[in-house]
């Protein structure tokens, strides 16, 4: 039997008699074999659906089922009060065109079928609320209604008062002391330490008796500021250590960073938060060109200070006394430098001062008449050098940019860092959010960290209004996960001064001396201010003249040694960088690539994430 054939008025028996191909499906054990009627009121029957589907309406072909009914059996199935209760109607696969035609309304009982015949569909009811004056109540949706924790940040309204610096407090001014390792840096700045009366004879005849019976006697100055175990037993600096003196003229923050080639990023951390740097390089014959050639640190050093916006430089010529105070040999290593600083790394302000760590020659006094040092040289000690810095600009007036350099203290709801001001300024009492996560908190307390400092106040009334430039230690109050807070993190304020994250932006990059030109797709460690995130160069978009900026070449495929470009980043997650216009601190970057400084640049522009 064809499958569309009209089956609506079909006469089944005939239909089946003259068909050659018997359907045997199409008839049932139960008409073949007449039940009684008590046994045919159990039997499903089958409802006869439409042909008819010419219609675009769902209620001409779907029609309501006709019931099974059975005069006989009406009052064992009819239900109690169904012949008063009005029917509700209901969408039904079937036919209904018998029960239309008839002129006397009929009392249907419902009949016993399976649970699936209740799967029908229901008609849709009509829209009551035409005639409603309320506003439509939507579902709620928490991932379209509530407001992300940046969004919150920018939306918010900071709330500060405007300060300004005291006129009569003391200018000071980040120094960080780099250099290859075993040049003397910490031995030379321990002692100029213990000169300016920062540690006691006590505390250094313990140091002295300590490094003796450890084998190592000359160290005794160094572990003024290795204060770890591991750096006094291994004799290098590992992290940045701290220290902090007055002059009759400034204050004067020191950052001892590490010279290892292993620990660059710990240097680069140090070097972000500096204003001028104490280059130290070892005067002795054979020492110091190994720090300069190709594999010392001295080099790098040099060229990591000034992409990272260093621009006053001091170079110390430590341990001449192993020379004997030779004019030649420190004509030989300024000459050396000099053509170097200036030439490839870009440094335009250059003093070199003679010293002596150990002894401690030259670096608070100038020497005596009869020393071989006063025949030659007439020039400041290391302290007056110091002194003589010119006082950076300080965009105390800026959207508050705060960067976390250490977590002191971490629980849920208190915050204890190390930090620097790079813009702006704060006090106790103001609302602020920590990026990129946008926390919201509140600063209990804050103060100068310096020698005096044992950690960051708990009460407004012990706290102090630092500003751009400053060393702090800050008490945050909110509520905070575990270890979601660390180094790189920074601190503003909401609304127009909100620092929004980013993941791609536009680099002005310079290329370094490397041996592999960088293409597109190149993987390397993105360093910025105290941040160290992977990163992937995108899209190489320009190379530049280095003399006036203009286009060279548009798309190139490799980027060479000695070359400038326009390239666009990627980092792999959120990061707190902005272009150099707004604030110089947060657009300057470094690219390190298999423990090899390979560009730096700075930000041109920054793609905030959605």
């Amino acid at each position: 039997m064809a499958r569309h054939r009209h089956v609506a008025n079909m006469d089944y028996e005939e239909e089946l008699e003259s068909d050659d191909d018997r359907d045997y499906f199409g008839k049932s054990y139960e008409e073949d074999n007449s039940l009684d009627k008590a046994s045919a009121q159990y039997i499903y029957q089958r409802n006869r659906v439409s042909s008819t589907r010419a219609s675009n309406s769902v209620d001409e072909y779907i029609h309501e089922e006709e019931d099974y009914y059975d005069d006989e059996h009406d009052e064992m199935f009819e239900m109690d009060g169904s012949a008063k209760s009005k029917p509700k109607k209901n969408f039904q696969i079937g036919s209904s065109s018998k029960g239309s035609s008839s002129t006397k309304p009929s009392k249907p009982a419902p009949a016993v079928v399976p649970a699936i015949q209740q799967l029908r569909i229901s008609e849709q009811k009509p829209n009551q609320r035409q005639s409603s004056k309320s506003p439509v109540r939507l579902t709620p949706n928490l991932s379209s209604h509530k407001l992300s924790a940046l969004e919150t940040a920018v939306a918010a309204n900071p709330i500060f008062k405007t300060r300004e610096r005291p006129k009569e407090s003391k200018d000071s001014i980040n120094i960080v002391v780099v250099g290859h390792v075993d040049a003397g840096k910490s031995t030379l700045m321990g002692h100029l330490l213990y000169q300016l009366g920062c540690v006691d004879q006590k505390t250094l005849n313990r140091y002295k008796q300590e490094s003796a019976r450890t084998g190592k006697s000359s160290f005794f100055y160094a572990w003024i500021l290795d204060d770890t175990e591991e750096e006094r037993s291994r004799g290098v600096t590992m992290d940045i250590a701290r220290a902090c003196f007055e002059t009759e003229k400034r204050k004067i923050n020191v950052l001892d960073a590490p010279g290892h080639k292993d620990f660059i990023p710990n240097m680069i951390t140090g070097a972000s938060q500096s204003d001028a740097a104490l280059l130290v390089v070892n005067a002795t014959r054979g020492e110091f060109e190994t720090g300069f050639e190709n594999g010392g640190q001295t080099r790098e050093h040099a060229l990591l200070l000034r992409s990272l916006g260093v621009t006053h430089l001091i170079v110390a010529v430590n341990k001449l006394d192993t020379v004997e105070w030779g004019k030649n040999r420190f004509d030989e290593v300024k000459a050396i430098l000099e053509t170097f600083l200036k030439r490839q790394a870009g440094f335009s302000k250059i003093l070199f001062v003679p010293v002596s760590g150990l002894s401690g020659d030259n670096l608070t006094k100038h020497v005596q008449d009869g020393h071989l040092l006063k025949t030659w040289y007439n020039g400041p000690t290391l302290i007056e050098a110091l002194e003589a810095l010119p006082s950076p600009e300080r965009p105390e007036n800026m959207p508050l940019r705060i960067v976390i350099n250490d977590v002191l203290k971490s629980t849920n709801n208190v915050l204890s860092l190390s930090a620097k001001i790079e813009a702006g300024h704060v006090e106790a009492g103001d609302k602020v959010f920590l990026m990129p996560r946008a926390d919201p908190a509140t600063v209990k307390g804050v103060c100068v960290d310096d020698a005096n400092a044992s950690g960051p106040p708990n009460t407004a009334s012990a706290s102090e209004i630092c500003f751009a430039g400053d060393q702090i230690l800050i008490s945050l109050s909110g509520s905070f996960e575990n270890d979601s807070v660390t180094s790189g993190y920074v601190i503003c304020r909401g609304g127009t001064d909100c620092l929004v994250p980013c993941k791609k932006f536009t680099v002005r990059l310079v290329v370094f001396d490397i041996s592999v030109p960088i293409i597109r797709g190149t993987k390397a460690e993105l360093f910025a201010h105290s941040l160290c995130v992977p990163c992937t160069i995108t899209q190489l978009k320009c190379t530049l003249n280095k003399a006036n900026g203009e286009v060279l070449k548009e798309k190139p495929r490799c980027l060479p040694k000695n070359s400038t470009a326009l390239v666009q980043i990627e980092a792999d997650s959120l990061v707190n960088l902005e272009s150099y216009s707004k604030c110089k601190a947060l657009g300057r970057v470094t690219l390190r690539s298999n423990g090899q400084t390979i560009a730096a640049g700075i930000i041109d522009q920054v793609e905030t994430s959605s």
